[in-house]
Protein backbone atom coordinates (compact mmCIF):
# COMPACT_ATOMS: atom_id res chain seq x y z
CA UNK A 1 0.00 0.00 0.00
CA UNK A 2 1.29 3.51 -0.84
CA UNK A 3 1.10 6.02 1.97
CA UNK A 4 -0.33 9.46 1.26
CA UNK A 5 0.42 12.72 3.01
CA UNK A 6 -2.45 15.18 2.66
CA UNK A 7 -3.25 18.79 3.42
CA UNK A 8 -6.43 20.52 2.38
CA UNK A 9 -7.64 19.01 -0.89
CA UNK A 10 -4.17 17.93 -2.02
CA UNK A 11 -2.41 14.60 -1.67
CA UNK A 12 1.26 13.78 -1.95
CA UNK A 13 2.67 10.31 -2.60
CA UNK A 14 5.66 9.93 -0.31
CA UNK A 15 7.64 7.83 -2.77
CA UNK A 16 7.66 10.67 -5.33
CA UNK A 17 10.16 13.51 -5.38
CA UNK A 18 8.60 16.65 -3.94
CA UNK A 19 8.53 19.25 -6.69
CA UNK A 20 8.96 22.95 -6.15
CA UNK A 21 5.57 23.76 -7.68
CA UNK A 22 3.83 21.73 -4.97
CA UNK A 23 5.50 23.68 -2.18
CA UNK A 24 4.79 26.96 -3.93
CA UNK A 25 1.09 26.11 -3.94
CA UNK A 26 1.28 25.32 -0.21
CA UNK A 27 2.81 28.67 0.77
CA UNK A 28 0.28 30.61 -1.27
CA UNK A 29 -2.21 29.64 1.46
CA UNK A 30 0.01 30.90 4.27
CA UNK A 31 -1.22 33.94 6.20
CA UNK A 32 1.53 34.07 8.85
CA UNK A 33 4.66 32.01 8.04
CA UNK A 34 6.53 30.46 10.97
CA UNK A 35 10.22 29.55 10.81
CA UNK A 36 10.81 25.83 11.37
CA UNK A 37 14.30 25.30 12.78
CA UNK A 38 16.13 22.09 13.65
CA UNK A 39 17.63 22.52 17.12
CA UNK A 40 21.33 22.20 16.28
CA UNK A 41 24.15 23.80 14.27
CA UNK A 42 22.93 27.38 13.62
CA UNK A 43 19.52 27.38 15.29
CA UNK A 44 20.34 30.17 17.74
CA UNK A 45 21.21 32.59 14.94
CA UNK A 46 18.08 31.60 13.00
CA UNK A 47 15.87 32.13 16.04
CA UNK A 48 17.64 35.41 16.87
CA UNK A 49 16.82 36.76 13.42
CA UNK A 50 13.22 35.58 13.55
CA UNK A 51 12.67 37.38 16.87
CA UNK A 52 14.22 40.58 15.53
CA UNK A 53 11.82 40.65 12.59
CA UNK A 54 8.68 39.68 14.47
CA UNK A 55 8.46 36.09 13.19
CA UNK A 56 7.47 33.14 15.31
CA UNK A 57 9.62 30.00 15.38
CA UNK A 58 9.19 26.30 16.01
CA UNK A 59 12.44 24.66 17.09
CA UNK A 60 12.47 20.85 17.10
CA UNK A 61 15.24 19.07 18.94
CA UNK A 62 16.00 16.03 21.10
CA UNK A 63 16.17 15.48 24.84
CA UNK A 64 19.98 15.59 24.87
CA UNK A 65 20.14 18.97 23.10
CA UNK A 66 17.00 20.63 24.42
CA UNK A 67 18.93 22.30 27.24
CA UNK A 68 20.69 24.50 24.65
CA UNK A 69 17.39 26.21 23.86
CA UNK A 70 15.97 25.98 27.37
CA UNK A 71 18.99 27.81 28.76
CA UNK A 72 19.39 30.23 25.85
CA UNK A 73 15.83 31.43 25.21
CA UNK A 74 15.42 34.18 22.61
CA UNK A 75 12.09 35.85 23.33
CA UNK A 76 10.44 39.26 23.32
CA UNK A 77 9.12 41.61 20.68
CA UNK A 78 11.53 43.24 18.17
CA UNK A 79 13.47 45.92 20.06
CA UNK A 80 11.80 45.12 23.38
CA UNK A 81 14.09 45.78 26.34
CA UNK A 82 14.47 42.66 28.46
CA UNK A 83 14.71 43.23 32.21
CA UNK A 84 12.86 40.28 33.73
CA UNK A 85 13.94 37.38 31.51
CA UNK A 86 11.93 34.66 33.31
CA UNK A 87 8.75 36.71 32.94
CA UNK A 88 9.26 37.15 29.19
CA UNK A 89 10.13 33.48 28.72
CA UNK A 90 6.93 32.55 30.57
CA UNK A 91 4.96 34.88 28.31
CA UNK A 92 6.53 33.99 24.95
CA UNK A 93 7.88 30.42 25.00
CA UNK A 94 6.10 27.07 25.10
CA UNK A 95 7.54 23.56 25.29
CA UNK A 96 5.79 20.47 23.93
CA UNK A 97 6.55 16.91 22.86
CA UNK A 98 3.97 16.83 20.09
CA UNK A 99 3.46 19.59 17.48
CA UNK A 100 -0.28 18.95 17.69
CA UNK A 101 -0.17 20.68 21.08
CA UNK A 102 0.89 23.95 19.45
CA UNK A 103 -2.06 26.23 18.81
CA UNK A 104 -1.57 28.74 16.01
CA UNK A 105 -3.92 31.32 17.53
CA UNK A 106 -2.10 31.41 20.88
CA UNK A 107 0.30 34.25 21.77
CA UNK A 108 3.56 32.27 21.97
CA UNK A 109 6.62 33.51 20.06
CA UNK A 110 8.84 30.43 20.19
CA UNK A 111 7.76 26.79 20.52
CA UNK A 112 10.28 24.13 21.51
CA UNK A 113 9.35 20.60 20.38
CA UNK A 114 11.30 17.78 22.06
CA UNK A 115 11.33 14.65 19.88
CA UNK A 116 12.86 11.21 20.46
CA UNK A 117 14.96 11.70 17.33
CA UNK A 118 15.23 14.45 14.73
CA UNK A 119 13.83 12.39 11.87
CA UNK A 120 10.55 12.00 13.80
CA UNK A 121 9.67 15.46 12.50
CA UNK A 122 8.51 13.78 9.28
CA UNK A 123 5.66 12.17 11.22
CA UNK A 124 4.27 15.65 11.86
CA UNK A 125 4.31 17.09 8.34
CA UNK A 126 0.57 17.79 8.27
CA UNK A 127 0.60 19.47 11.68
CA UNK A 128 3.53 21.71 10.73
CA UNK A 129 1.89 22.64 7.43
CA UNK A 130 -1.22 23.62 9.37
CA UNK A 131 0.98 25.87 11.50
CA UNK A 132 2.27 27.43 8.25
CA UNK A 133 5.90 26.45 8.80
CA UNK A 134 8.82 26.94 6.44
CA UNK A 135 12.02 24.98 7.13
CA UNK A 136 15.32 26.87 7.49
CA UNK A 137 17.91 24.28 6.35
CA UNK A 138 21.32 23.78 7.91
CA UNK A 139 23.80 20.90 7.94
CA UNK A 140 22.13 19.23 10.92
CA UNK A 141 18.89 19.15 8.93
CA UNK A 142 20.49 17.32 5.99
CA UNK A 143 22.41 14.91 8.23
CA UNK A 144 19.80 14.04 10.85
CA UNK A 145 16.67 14.31 8.71
CA UNK A 146 18.15 13.59 5.27
CA UNK A 147 17.89 9.82 5.61
CA UNK A 148 20.83 8.91 3.36
CA UNK A 149 23.56 10.43 1.18
CA UNK A 150 20.93 11.46 -1.38
CA UNK A 151 18.80 13.21 1.28
CA UNK A 152 15.97 10.99 0.09
CA UNK A 153 13.79 11.60 3.12
CA UNK A 154 13.97 15.36 2.54
CA UNK A 155 13.39 15.07 -1.20
CA UNK A 156 10.52 12.56 -1.00
CA UNK A 157 8.84 12.70 2.42
CA UNK A 158 9.57 16.06 4.04
CA UNK A 159 6.61 17.78 2.39
CA UNK A 160 7.15 21.12 4.11
CA UNK A 161 8.33 24.21 2.17
CA UNK A 162 12.07 24.83 2.50
CA UNK A 163 13.67 28.26 2.24
CA UNK A 164 16.49 27.08 0.02
CA UNK A 165 17.07 24.47 -2.65
CA UNK A 166 15.70 21.07 -1.63
CA UNK A 167 17.54 19.27 -4.44
CA UNK A 168 20.93 20.91 -3.83
CA UNK A 169 21.26 19.85 -0.18
CA UNK A 170 22.73 16.47 -1.13
CA UNK A 171 25.68 17.94 -3.06
CA UNK A 172 27.53 18.45 0.23
CA UNK A 173 27.86 14.66 0.50
CA UNK A 174 31.06 14.75 -1.53
CA UNK A 175 32.09 11.48 -3.14
CA UNK A 176 28.72 9.91 -2.37
CA UNK A 177 26.60 11.52 -5.10
CA UNK A 178 27.36 11.95 -8.79
CA UNK A 179 26.93 15.72 -8.75
CA UNK A 180 28.63 16.87 -5.56
CA UNK A 181 29.85 20.41 -4.98
CA UNK A 182 33.16 19.66 -6.71
CA UNK A 183 31.14 18.83 -9.84
CA UNK A 184 29.37 22.19 -9.63
CA UNK A 185 32.68 23.97 -8.90
CA UNK A 186 34.15 22.46 -12.07
CA UNK A 187 31.14 23.56 -14.10
CA UNK A 188 31.52 27.03 -12.59
CA UNK A 189 35.20 27.14 -13.55
CA UNK A 190 36.35 28.14 -10.08
CA UNK A 191 39.58 26.84 -8.47
CA UNK A 192 39.40 23.90 -6.08
CA UNK A 193 42.07 21.46 -4.84
CA UNK A 194 43.36 18.90 -7.35
CA UNK A 195 42.45 15.30 -6.46
CA UNK A 196 44.66 12.22 -6.73
CA UNK A 197 43.77 8.62 -7.53
CA UNK A 198 44.82 5.72 -5.34
CA UNK A 199 44.02 2.04 -5.00
CA UNK A 200 43.03 0.21 -1.84
CA UNK A 201 45.46 -2.53 -0.79
CA UNK A 202 45.68 -4.81 2.20
CA UNK A 203 45.86 -2.62 5.30
CA UNK A 204 45.92 0.70 3.48
CA UNK A 205 46.27 2.51 0.14
CA UNK A 206 48.80 2.84 -2.67
CA UNK A 207 49.14 5.75 -5.09
CA UNK A 208 49.59 5.06 -8.80
CA UNK A 209 52.31 7.71 -8.95
CA UNK A 210 54.28 9.42 -6.17
CA UNK A 211 53.09 12.88 -5.15
CA UNK A 212 55.49 15.54 -4.00
CA UNK A 213 54.05 18.16 -1.68
CA UNK A 214 51.40 18.22 1.06
CA UNK A 215 48.22 16.18 0.60
CA UNK A 216 44.99 15.66 2.52
CA UNK A 217 42.66 12.68 2.79
CA UNK A 218 38.96 13.29 3.52
CA UNK A 219 37.16 10.12 4.57
CA UNK A 220 34.08 9.05 6.47
CA UNK A 221 34.74 8.10 10.08
CA UNK A 222 33.92 4.36 10.48
CA UNK A 223 32.13 4.67 13.82
CA UNK A 224 30.72 8.22 13.57
CA UNK A 225 29.13 8.36 10.13
CA UNK A 226 28.25 12.05 10.46
CA UNK A 227 31.88 13.02 10.99
CA UNK A 228 34.83 13.14 8.61
CA UNK A 229 38.32 11.78 9.15
CA UNK A 230 40.98 14.21 7.91
CA UNK A 231 44.57 13.05 7.46
CA UNK A 232 47.28 15.52 6.47
CA UNK A 233 50.59 14.34 5.08
CA UNK A 234 53.80 15.80 3.67
CA UNK A 235 53.56 13.69 0.48
CA UNK A 236 52.03 10.46 -0.85
CA UNK A 237 54.46 8.16 0.96
CA UNK A 238 53.74 9.90 4.24
CA UNK A 239 49.98 9.55 3.67
CA UNK A 240 50.27 5.84 2.86
CA UNK A 241 52.05 5.31 6.16
CA UNK A 242 49.52 7.35 8.14
CA UNK A 243 46.58 5.50 6.55
CA UNK A 244 48.15 2.19 7.60
CA UNK A 245 48.34 3.44 11.18
CA UNK A 246 44.76 4.75 11.11
CA UNK A 247 43.50 1.43 9.71
CA UNK A 248 45.30 -0.43 12.46
CA UNK A 249 43.81 1.92 15.07
CA UNK A 250 40.35 1.34 13.49
CA UNK A 251 39.90 5.04 12.74
CA UNK A 252 39.50 4.04 9.07
CA UNK A 253 38.05 0.98 7.34
CA UNK A 254 37.80 -0.23 3.75
CA UNK A 255 34.30 1.18 3.31
CA UNK A 256 35.52 4.63 4.34
CA UNK A 257 38.44 4.41 1.91
CA UNK A 258 36.15 3.51 -0.99
CA UNK A 259 34.47 6.92 -0.79
CA UNK A 260 37.54 8.85 0.43
CA UNK A 261 39.07 11.73 -1.50
CA UNK A 262 42.76 12.63 -1.54
CA UNK A 263 43.57 16.14 -2.69
CA UNK A 264 46.40 18.62 -2.69
CA UNK A 265 46.70 20.60 0.51
CA UNK A 266 46.42 24.25 -0.43
CA UNK A 267 48.51 26.38 1.92
CA UNK A 268 46.84 29.50 3.25
CA UNK A 269 44.39 30.83 5.85
CA UNK A 270 40.91 29.33 5.97
CA UNK A 271 37.99 31.69 5.36
CA UNK A 272 34.25 30.99 5.18
CA UNK A 273 32.45 33.59 3.05
CA UNK A 274 28.77 33.79 3.97
CA UNK A 275 26.40 34.80 1.17
CA UNK A 276 22.67 35.25 0.83
CA UNK A 277 20.95 35.03 -2.54
CA UNK A 278 17.69 36.97 -2.67
CA UNK A 279 15.26 35.94 -5.43
CA UNK A 280 13.28 39.06 -4.57
CA UNK A 281 16.23 41.43 -5.10
CA UNK A 282 17.14 39.63 -8.34
CA UNK A 283 13.93 40.97 -9.88
CA UNK A 284 14.42 44.57 -8.73
CA UNK A 285 15.69 47.59 -10.69
CA UNK A 286 19.06 48.66 -9.19
CA UNK A 287 19.29 51.95 -11.09
CA UNK A 288 22.72 52.84 -12.48
CA UNK A 289 24.35 49.95 -10.61
CA UNK A 290 22.86 47.06 -12.58
CA UNK A 291 23.39 48.89 -15.89
CA UNK A 292 27.03 49.55 -15.02
CA UNK A 293 27.61 45.98 -13.85
CA UNK A 294 26.14 44.60 -17.09
CA UNK A 295 28.32 46.91 -19.20
CA UNK A 296 31.58 46.31 -17.30
CA UNK A 297 31.32 42.53 -17.14
CA UNK A 298 29.54 41.78 -20.39
CA UNK A 299 26.39 40.19 -19.02
CA UNK A 300 22.70 40.82 -19.58
CA UNK A 301 20.79 43.16 -17.30
CA UNK A 302 18.90 40.14 -15.93
CA UNK A 303 22.15 38.35 -15.01
CA UNK A 304 23.61 41.55 -13.56
CA UNK A 305 20.69 41.71 -11.14
CA UNK A 306 21.22 38.07 -10.18
CA UNK A 307 24.87 38.83 -9.36
CA UNK A 308 23.91 41.89 -7.32
CA UNK A 309 21.30 39.87 -5.41
CA UNK A 310 24.04 37.46 -4.31
CA UNK A 311 24.72 39.44 -1.13
CA UNK A 312 28.00 39.07 0.78
CA UNK A 313 27.34 39.24 4.52
CA UNK A 314 30.32 38.08 6.56
CA UNK A 315 33.47 35.99 7.01
CA UNK A 316 34.38 33.53 9.72
CA UNK A 317 37.15 31.01 10.27
CA UNK A 318 37.19 27.67 12.06
CA UNK A 319 38.83 26.42 15.21
CA UNK A 320 39.18 22.64 15.13
CA UNK A 321 39.74 19.90 17.69
CA UNK A 322 42.41 18.76 18.39
CA UNK A 323 44.39 20.58 15.72
CA UNK A 324 44.11 23.98 17.36
CA UNK A 325 45.51 22.68 20.64
CA UNK A 326 48.42 20.96 18.93
CA UNK A 327 49.29 24.12 16.98
CA UNK A 328 49.63 26.02 20.25
CA UNK A 329 52.37 23.69 21.49
CA UNK A 330 56.07 24.30 20.73
CA UNK A 331 57.18 22.38 17.64
CA UNK A 332 59.56 20.15 19.63
CA UNK A 333 56.64 19.04 21.81
CA UNK A 334 54.46 18.39 18.75
CA UNK A 335 57.13 16.15 17.25
CA UNK A 336 57.55 14.14 20.45
CA UNK A 337 53.79 13.60 20.80
CA UNK A 338 53.68 11.99 17.36
CA UNK A 339 49.90 12.30 17.41
CA UNK A 340 47.70 12.51 14.30
CA UNK A 341 45.32 15.42 14.98
CA UNK A 342 41.58 15.29 14.44
CA UNK A 343 39.82 18.15 12.64
CA UNK A 344 36.31 18.39 14.05
CA UNK A 345 34.96 21.93 13.82
CA UNK A 346 34.62 23.24 17.36
CA UNK A 347 34.38 27.04 17.19
CA UNK A 348 34.29 29.98 14.78
CA UNK A 349 35.90 33.41 14.85
CA UNK A 350 34.86 36.52 12.90
CA UNK A 351 37.39 37.94 10.45
CA UNK A 352 37.73 40.38 7.56
CA UNK A 353 39.58 40.15 4.25
CA UNK A 354 42.08 42.34 2.45
CA UNK A 355 39.68 44.50 0.47
CA UNK A 356 41.24 43.98 -2.97
CA UNK A 357 40.61 40.22 -2.66
CA UNK A 358 36.86 40.67 -2.41
CA UNK A 359 36.62 41.01 -6.21
CA UNK A 360 37.78 37.38 -6.61
CA UNK A 361 35.51 36.10 -3.85
CA UNK A 362 32.54 37.77 -5.53
CA UNK A 363 33.60 36.46 -8.94
CA UNK A 364 33.86 32.85 -7.80
CA UNK A 365 30.71 33.00 -5.66
CA UNK A 366 28.72 34.40 -8.59
CA UNK A 367 30.09 31.70 -10.91
CA UNK A 368 29.03 28.96 -8.51
CA UNK A 369 25.59 30.52 -8.09
CA UNK A 370 25.10 30.65 -11.87
CA UNK A 371 26.19 27.00 -12.24
CA UNK A 372 23.54 25.88 -9.75
CA UNK A 373 20.90 27.92 -11.58
CA UNK A 374 21.86 26.28 -14.87
CA UNK A 375 22.25 22.66 -13.77
CA UNK A 376 19.77 22.41 -10.86
CA UNK A 377 17.15 25.16 -11.23
CA UNK A 378 16.19 27.33 -9.44
CA UNK A 379 19.69 27.09 -7.97
CA UNK A 380 20.77 28.55 -4.65
CA UNK A 381 18.16 30.36 -2.57
CA UNK A 382 18.88 32.17 0.69
CA UNK A 383 21.87 31.38 2.89
CA UNK A 384 24.98 29.65 1.57
CA UNK A 385 28.70 29.65 2.23
CA UNK A 386 31.84 29.49 0.08
CA UNK A 387 34.55 27.89 2.21
CA UNK A 388 38.05 28.65 0.95
CA UNK A 389 41.75 28.57 1.53
CA UNK A 390 43.45 31.82 0.49
CA UNK A 391 46.75 30.95 -1.17
CA UNK A 392 49.46 32.76 -3.15
CA UNK A 393 49.61 31.43 -6.70
CA UNK A 394 50.80 32.14 -10.20
CA UNK A 395 48.01 32.82 -12.68
CA UNK A 396 48.15 33.20 -16.45
CA UNK A 397 47.58 36.54 -18.16
CA UNK A 398 48.39 40.19 -17.62
CA UNK A 399 48.40 41.57 -14.08
CA UNK A 400 45.96 44.37 -14.82
CA UNK A 401 43.38 41.81 -15.97
CA UNK A 402 43.16 40.72 -12.36
CA UNK A 403 43.00 44.22 -10.96
CA UNK A 404 46.70 44.19 -10.00
CA UNK A 405 48.36 47.50 -10.87
CA UNK A 406 51.76 47.25 -9.15
CA UNK A 407 53.15 44.14 -10.91
CA UNK A 408 55.42 43.99 -13.99
CA UNK A 409 54.40 42.18 -17.17
CA UNK A 410 55.10 38.47 -17.29
CA UNK A 411 54.41 36.14 -14.40
CA UNK A 412 51.49 37.23 -12.28
CA UNK A 413 51.35 36.15 -8.65
CA UNK A 414 48.25 36.93 -6.66
CA UNK A 415 46.15 35.83 -3.73
CA UNK A 416 43.62 33.25 -4.82
CA UNK A 417 40.60 31.89 -2.89
CA UNK A 418 40.61 28.14 -3.54
CA UNK A 419 37.27 26.48 -2.82
CA UNK A 420 37.68 23.81 -0.17
CA UNK A 421 34.02 23.23 0.78
CA UNK A 422 30.65 24.70 -0.07
CA UNK A 423 27.62 24.89 2.22
CA UNK A 424 24.34 25.33 0.36
CA UNK A 425 22.33 26.32 3.45
CA UNK A 426 22.68 28.26 6.72
CA UNK A 427 26.33 27.89 7.76
CA UNK A 428 27.41 26.94 11.26
CA UNK A 429 29.86 29.81 11.60
CA UNK A 430 27.17 32.49 11.58
CA UNK A 431 26.38 32.03 15.27
CA UNK A 432 29.44 34.21 15.84
CA UNK A 433 27.47 37.15 14.38
CA UNK A 434 24.28 36.90 16.43
CA UNK A 435 23.86 39.90 18.69
CA UNK A 436 26.48 41.95 16.82
CA UNK A 437 25.63 41.37 13.18
CA UNK A 438 27.90 40.81 10.18
CA UNK A 439 30.35 43.58 9.36
CA UNK A 440 29.71 43.70 5.60
CA UNK A 441 25.94 43.28 5.96
CA UNK A 442 25.79 45.82 8.80
CA UNK A 443 27.44 48.39 6.57
CA UNK A 444 24.96 47.80 3.75
CA UNK A 445 21.82 47.70 5.86
CA UNK A 446 22.78 50.28 8.54
CA UNK A 447 21.69 47.91 11.29
CA UNK A 448 22.80 44.67 12.93
CA UNK A 449 22.35 42.00 10.29
CA UNK A 450 23.41 38.44 11.10
CA UNK A 451 22.58 35.63 8.68
CA UNK A 452 19.61 34.80 10.88
CA UNK A 453 18.45 38.40 10.49
CA UNK A 454 18.87 38.28 6.73
CA UNK A 455 16.84 35.06 6.48
CA UNK A 456 14.03 36.57 8.53
CA UNK A 457 14.11 39.82 6.53
CA UNK A 458 13.63 37.89 3.28
CA UNK A 459 10.72 35.94 4.74
CA UNK A 460 9.07 39.15 5.92
CA UNK A 461 9.64 40.85 2.55
CA UNK A 462 8.21 37.88 0.64
CA UNK A 463 5.23 37.76 2.99
CA UNK A 464 4.50 41.48 2.59
CA UNK A 465 4.99 41.41 -1.19
CA UNK A 466 2.84 38.28 -1.54
CA UNK A 467 5.77 36.60 -3.24
CA UNK A 468 6.47 33.81 -0.75
CA UNK A 469 6.50 31.18 -3.49
CA UNK A 470 9.67 32.75 -4.96
CA UNK A 471 11.85 31.85 -1.96
CA UNK A 472 10.88 28.21 -1.33
CA UNK A 473 11.25 24.77 -2.87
Amino acid sequence: MRILISWGDDEKRVDDVIEREEMQEVVKRYREPIELIIGSHSALDARYGARNYGLRSVIYTTEKRARIYLQNPIVGEPGEEVEDLPELVKRDMICVKDPRDIKKNSKWKCALVVLDKYSDVVKHVDDLINLECVQIPNRAFTVYVGGDEHCSLIEKKFAIPIMGSRKLLKIENRGEVDRDYYWFAEKAGIPYPKSYEFKIVEGGIKFKEPIEGPVLMKAEHPSRKFEREFIFAADSADLEEKVRKEMKAENLDREALESARVEERVLGPHANFNFFFSPLSAEKDWGDVDDTFAELYGVSLEKARVHLANEFLSIDERRETILDGLKRLPVDVQQKLNKIPSFEVTAHVAMSLRESLLKDVHRFADAFLMATREYEPPGLIGAWCLQTLITWAEVPGVAVEYGIYDAPEGKVFMHLPVTQDIAVRHGGGTNVHQGIGSQYANAKYQRRMSMGDRIALEIRRAWKERAFEKIVT
